[in-house]
């Protein structure tokens, strides 16, 4: 916790004083986000290349917490003291939380303080990642009489995953000649099926070519827990109007709908919405967008087996016929969802590897007469067993700074996140999303596929200017396994995965096997033979450049 005795002091209103939540900041912040389910704890924050300043709104006139943890437990964590157990927090040698401001008024306490993005001080502070952050917060009703007798904070605490580092580049007020269109499950009977892809057929109204600018998830009241994910893609088809309203399962026999993998939209649970920079837009409608067909497929996850959910959640898009400079594209990366995704049981740190390589983005560079496109923002995506995702890049054999790290994912906070700077992506580069899961509470191999249980590797990158590829991911061919592909679920299902011999075989082969990559895109020219390819080897590893630690 802020290990302080608050001294009590007003400041005069301010002009830069902002009025979020009921409260007034003492200077304009461009992030925040309320902790608690009760708008108790109120976080302010902003943030440059080396440190992050903070303010903190609580409704109590006693003590406040904040701190960062790795795991969103109160031990262990950073809070200028840290915290070795499950007691009063031990102050830290070095002290890298600074005071700015403490005060009360008519809403409880206000605190400000800064910090750096990285102290140096590895053993007692945790790093602030472009990834995920974990913050906790506690408050207690009465001030303690000295900083060594913290009284206990009972109910009032919390943890709440943020993006302490991406900048959302919300609009302060949408353009005049905006309009939104909504894509909705339309009152939906979700079966009491613990996984459930639902899709509805969508055509947009016959309208002059428009960016969209903006998109947000519309979740039914008491379904947030349950609507995993929602992905809209865009199919050119004959006659989409003959599949406008039609609905039906996504994946199976009776699909009543066509099926394409052009992925334009990709929200998951815990996600805010999302804003395109201002000079970018993604173009919808327009005569080129005549066989359009928009398929909205969400992903009901229902452990419990509910019977009595309706469901009328959806997409919705803001556009706007003012046209941006920037036309934007989405390329999936990562390895192929479907049973050739294996993941041993018992393993803590367990990696999948998924490749996007130079071949692939060379091709879809060339088709569209490129030879550079930048990254703007992505949100990396698994399932339960996935601790840590880094979607990494190389150049001419060398691995350059890597455009997301995330050692701390969270599943229940699957934001897109934009990039604090663009990305430049060249011809002759090359992507790849490593998954690190941890299946040591199970006894059985988990496979890649659909289902809440399985897993995915994915990461969904916005980008601009647009490409008419789509999809570039891979997986293993197993060809030196010596089992046909038909019978690869059997032998891993009858796998003796308690033989720590034979997992380490599994991993070495499954490292040296060949791979095969899915190139694929709307308009995209396919390649008459696949692309083959070996596991980069030897490359040569991003080394951070040192931080100044003055």
């Amino acid at each position: 916790m802020l290990s302080i005795i608050l001294v009590l002091f007003c400041l005069s209103s301010s002009a830069w004083c902002v009025e979020i939540a009921g409260v007034k900041t003492t200077e304009s912040f461009e992030q925040s986000t309320v902790l608690d389910n009760d708008d108790n704890f109120i976080l302010f924050w902003n943030f440059n290349d080396t440190h992050v300043t903070f303010e903190v709104h609580v409704h109590t006139k006693g003590w406040v917490g904040f701190g960062l943890s790795s795991n969103g437990n109160m031990f262990p964590a950073d809070v200028d003291r840290h915290t070795v157990g499950h007691s009063t927090p031990v102050v830290d040698k070095s002290q890298d939380w600074h005071l700015l401001l403490a005060k009360e008024n008519e809403f409880g306490t206000v605190l400000k303080f800064v910090r750096k993005i990285r102290t140096c001080d590895d053993s007692e502070d945790e790093n602030i990642q472009l990834g995920t952050s974990r913050v906790i917060y506690a408050y207690g009703q009465q001030d303690p009489v000295s900083e060594d007798s913290i009284n206990y904070h009972g109910t009032s605490r919390g943890t709440k995953s943020v993006a302490l580092l991406s900048m959302n580049a919300e609009l302060d007020q949408l353009p005049a000649d905006s309009r939104h269109y909504d894509f909705l499950n339309k009152n939906y009977v979700v079966p009491n099926d613990t996984t459930t892809y639902w899709c509805v057929g969508y055509k947009l109204p016959q309208l002059v070519q428009h960016h969209m600018i903006k998109y947000e998830a519309l979740v039914t009241p008491g379904n947030e827990l349950h609507v995993h994910h929602i992905i809209v893609y865009r199919c050119e088809v004959n006659n989409p109007e003959m599949y406008h309203g039609k609905a039906g399962l996504c994946y199976g026999k009776q699909r009543p709908i066509p099926q394409c993998g052009n992925i334009i939209i990709a929200w998951a649970i815990g996600a805010e919405p999302f804003y395109f920079p201002p000079e970018v837009g993604f173009t919808v409608g327009g005569a080129e967008d005549d066989g359009s067909l928009y398929i909205m497929e969400t992903h009901f996850d229902n452990p419990h087996r509910k019977n009595d959910m309706l469901d009328d959640s959806g997409i919705r898009i803001t556009i706007t016929p003012t046209l941006r400079p920037h036309e934007a594209g989405m390329l999936t990366i990562g390895h192929s969802v479907g049973p050739y995704q294996v993941i041993p049981p018992g393993l803590e740190n367990y990696v999948t590897k998924g490749y996007c390589s130079a071949e692939c983005l060379n091709e879809g560079f060339r088709q569209n007469n490129l030879t550079e496109v930048k990254l703007i923002g992505l949100v990396q995506h698994s399932h339960l067993l996935g601790e840590s995702l880094n979607t990494r890049h190389f150049r001419n054999g060398t691995e350059i700074k890597p455009i997301m790290l995330d050692p701390y994912y969270d599943f229940n906070f699957q934001a897109i996140r934009n990039l604090p700077r663009e990305v430049p992506l060249r011809m002759g580069d090359s992507l790849e999303l490593d998954c690190f899961y941890n299946s040591k509470d199970r006894t059985k191999a988990t496979f890649g596929g659909l289902s809440i249980e399985e897993e995915m590797c994915l990461s969904f990158i916005y980008y601009y200017p647009k490409m008419t590829l789509s999809n570039c991911m891979s997986q293993p061919t197993y060809d030196n396994f010596h089992v046909g592909l038909q019978d690869l679920y059997y032998a891993m299902t009858t796998a003796d995965w308690t033989n720590k011999t034979g997992v380490d075989n599994f991993i070495n082969k499954l490292g040296q096997s060949s791979l095969i990559q899915a190139c694929t895109g709307e308009h995209f020219q396919e390649k008459t033979t696949p692309i083959i390819f070996q596991p980069p080897q030897n490359l040569h590893p991003y080394i951070a450049p040192p931080v100044d630690c003055s």
